[in-house]
């Protein structure tokens, strides 16, 4: 199970580089067309067949297209920039040199004893009634009463698993969380039947009302989720890395029952966007 994406440093070769740029796209999940898309997205251009075709050889590709490549991948500037500190690296045979650290000028606070002790206080208290954020293990995830578990589409078109809300009480299967990047999670479930398996958008669609349901866990884009605190501390939206939309119920807010399928969808804020967490 292929949970972080591959890393250049230790690569020595250009058919490396490539092969390495081939398990990144394998990692993410997407298709060509679809990087191609992700890449117009922020102003990159990426023609799906020239990276494609670029993929194929043991040459290493031009800068311009690593850079775009692994960007539309789902990966930050950081790592953009190690593959291209890789590419240089194998290009040149010359190390590139380290990031010069800014000076940090230190400062010094003095703080009365009295106040002192009311920010003590306060932190304290604040510390208390702040609710904490998501962590690994297994918790349950709700919307409103409800908890996310196991269904069909209620329109009987297939009968495939699909995430749905249930009554929590027994729900299945048991649902736990694995910090894949900071704040970022895959959600596994642990199925009686079918064992261990990970929620993710279908088909790492990019567009609205994509169901989600469970597959083997692969690690890729459409099945990790940015759990991004809502605006009034009361819950999470949770939003696929590979779309950046949200998840939220297929038939909107005036749907929270029992079986409503799960689905991404243009981030609007409404309650059925709304995720909150119960640790078991």
């Amino acid at each position: 199970m292929a949970i972080t994406p591959p890393d250049p440093d230790d690569i020595t070769s250009a058919a490396d580089f490539v092969a390495g740029l081939r398990r990144l796209r394998q990692w993410s999940g997407y298709t060509f067309r679809q990087l191609e898309g992700k890449a117009a997205a922020v102003g990159d251009v990426l023609p799906s067949s020239t990276t494609a075709t670029a993929l194929n050889r043991s040459s290493l590709p031009r800068e311009q297209l690593v850079s775009a490549f692994v960007r539309a991948c789902g990966l930050d500037d950081d790592a953009v920039r190690k593959w291209l500190d890789a590419r240089q690296r194998l290009a040149t045979g010359i190390e590139p040199p380290p990031p010069v650290p800014t000076p940090r000028k230190r400062r010094r606070f003095v703080v009365p004893l009295a106040i002192g002790f009311v920010v003590v206080i306060a932190a304290t208290a604040t510390f208390l009634l702040w609710p904490t954020g998501p962590r690994n293990g297994r918790s349950l995830l709700k919307v409103g009463d409800l908890c996310v578990g196991e269904g069909r589409e209620r329109n009987g078109r297939t009968d495939r698993e699909l995430a749905v809300l249930r009554p929590c009480e027994g729900v299945v299967p048991e649902t736990s969380l694995t910090e894949v990047a900071p704040d970022t999670f895959q959600i596994e479930w642990f199925h009686p039947r079918h064992g261990v398996g990970c929620l993710g958008v279908d088909d790492a669609k990019l567009e609205a009302e994509a169901l989600v349901s469970p597959h083997n866990c692969t690690g890729a884009a459409h099945q990790r989720f940015l759990f991004e605190a809502d605006d009034d501390g009361g819950g999470y939206r949770l939003r696929p890395v590979h779309s950046g939309l949200c998840i939220g119920v297929l038939g909107g807010p005036s749907d929270l029952v029992a079986g409503s399928e799960l689905a991404q969808q243009h981030c609007s804020g409404e309650e059925d966007q709304r995720f909150t967490l119960v640790s078991t």
